[in-house]
């Protein structure tokens, strides 16, 4: 197989994770939100060695680089475009926890001041003892 065909199956992985990754976020799976990263963080390491060897592959057989770069620049700004989403839904889901959280904090103060305005009672047991 080619390093260029090599490259574009990993971007193909990518994406593939980051929709994974999206759904998700979506369901507030976090574990899997954190196996997804660290799938793409290994895939970075191998996009790497596959750019370098598709470039060398590419000089070699005299092919014109720029018709690889040009698909790689389209697939790549599509992943951004993924990626950008899958970040927007995260901000999402982040705001809705922190409404959430001073929802839960108001109740939690409203809770402890009707405690404290609360007559406090006696036990029964203490007047007979």
């Amino acid at each position: 197989m080619s390093a260029h065909h090599d490259l574009f199956k990993t971007y193909d992985e990518w994406r593939d994770w980051t929709v994974l990754e999206g759904d998700a976020i979506r369901s507030s799976d976090w574990p899997k939100v954190n196996s997804c990263q660290r799938a793409k963080l290994e895939l970075q390491g191998r996009i790497i060695r596959y750019t370098e060897a598709a470039r060398a592959e590419v000089s070699r057989s005299g092919v014109s680089w720029s018709e690889i770069e040009k698909r790689l620049r389209s697939e790549v700004a599509s992943l951004i475009d993924l990626e950008n989403k899958n970040g927007e839904t995260l901000a999402q889901v982040r705001c809705r926890a922190m409404a959430e959280e001073a929802e839960l904090d108001r109740s939690s103060r409203q809770l402890r001041q009707v405690r404290s305005y609360a007559p406090v009672a006696r036990s029964a047991w203490s007047s007979y003892s």
